[in-house]
């Protein structure tokens, strides 16, 4: 048994020793509404902190941004959800890839080829001259987190609500929501083009528009810490705070299985689902995960499968004959 392949019996013994030290119901509470607010607010500190150090943007972003996954590791085991399913085992090799992949995809590409290219055809085009360079790099970085949430909240809702000849976009976008268990490791479970395609909405635009590597570099770090902690399965209570950003007790409600409960498109804010309408309000016991249009036999441990399901006769069989149709 390991803790990243484990037997059935074996999270649940795991959990149970390591979440004792907070049985009690103020302290567990506590944690619940405190932890991930508090990384949030830490980690832009931490993050400037180490570039005095280090004076090397990715590679700050990338030394907390695994610190900070070790933190959520032990939120799961500290504070673990009552009612989310674990994952299932037998899954080790689909962490492995898109843990990898995902990761591969959303750094190398931005970095090292959106961001360059965009900023040189701003450059050549004029645009670059748009953005406000005399700011603080403080109110940079904010503008360009709303800029960046402004388009990735709306290509994320329009990949949940695909006009009719787009289909593909779902298509893409369904591999995230296959799993039927919530956790930090699902996160990542997100098909290479989709993640690929999300850099490129997120941050061609604001290098087009002439924002400073610095400050899209420190955007991007703040984002992907927000997102991991969508997909935490541990307690998190973070009321009115969800008015601000996506917690974990808000995002769940996002993989709901219930068509209804479609929305909270946000990726790093909550502000434009509220300003559009889809802002679902979090639940105390969210119902079961899963992607509502999928069949219900659709292979969680067939990696090759997955990667292939958004094409052709893959993506009926993926859908089942008598599922509705996305969107």
């Amino acid at each position: 048994m390991t803790l990243l392949d484990p037997s059935p019996a074996g999270p649940e013994m795991l959990e149970d020793a390591v979440s004792s030290a907070v049985r009690g119901r103020w302290p567990r509470r506590l944690c619940a509404a405190t932890a991930t607010p508090l990384i949030v607010a830490g980690c832009m500190p931490a993050w400037f902190g180490l570039l005095a150090s280090w004076h090397r943007p990715l590679l700050c972003s990338l030394a907390l941004q695994a610190i900070i996954v070790v933190l959520l590791l032990a939120l799961e085991l500290v504070i673990p959800h009552p009612t989310l399913a674990r994952r299932p085992p037998g899954t080790l090799h689909m962490i492995v890839f898109y843990n990898l992949a995902a990761t591969a995809v959303a750094v190398v590409l931005p970095s090292f080829v959106y961001v360059p290219l965009a900023r040189a055809v701003g450059l050549g085009l004029g645009l670059a001259a748009l953005w406000p360079t005399t700011w603080p790099l403080w109110a940079q970085i904010v503008g360009l987190l709303l800029v960046v949430d402004f388009s990735s909240y709306w290509w994320h809702r329009l990949e949940h609500r695909p006009p009719a000849r787009h289909e593909w976009m779902w298509r893409l976008h369904s591999v995230h929501h296959a799993p039927t268990h919530f956790d930090l490791w699902m996160g990542p479970q997100v098909h290479p083009l989709d993640v690929a395609i999300f850099g490129l909405v997120g941050y061609a635009l604001v290098a087009l528009l002439g924002a400073p590597p610095l400050a899209i570099e420190a955007g991007a770090f703040f984002a992907s810490i927000v997102g991991a902690m969508h997909h935490l399965r541990a307690e998190t209570r973070c009321g009115w705070l969800n008015r601000l950003f996506p917690f974990g007790d808000n995002h769940v409600v996002h993989h709901s299985r219930l068509p209804q409960e479609d929305g909270n498109y946000g990726n790093i804010t909550t502000l434009f689902d509220q300003l559009f309408g889809s802002y679902v309000a979090p639940r105390v016991d969210p119902a079961p995960v899963g992607a509502w249009s999928l069949a219900p036999d659709y292979p969680q441990r067939d990696l090759g499968f997955q990667l292939r399901s958004p094409f052709g006769r893959y993506w009926q069989r993926a859908k089942g004959s008598s599922a509705p149709a996305a969107g």
